[in-house]
């Protein structure tokens, strides 16, 4: 990720939902705190292995988006 003195290294926590923000400690102005905001991008077109895939792992897991919240 690109901060105001260069580049820094971002460890995303596992099971981070788009708009999460993470806080980069000494990043900012001043050597204040950045913040960055977690943005997950779904493909619009899948290929057909990766479309497979994603139903495989829909099969096995037993995440339910509409009700894990």
């Amino acid at each position: 990720m690109s901060t105001l003195t260069g580049t820094a290294k971002v460890k995303v926590p596992p099971g981070s939902s788009s708009g999460r923000r993470l806080r980069l400690r000494g990043e900012g102005l001043g050597g204040g705190d950045l913040y960055a905001r977690v943005r997950i991008d779904v493909p619009k077109k899948l290929t057909k292995e990766e479309r497979e895939r994603f139903e495989e792992l829909a099969a096995t897991s037993k995440f339910n988006p509409r009700r894990d919240r």
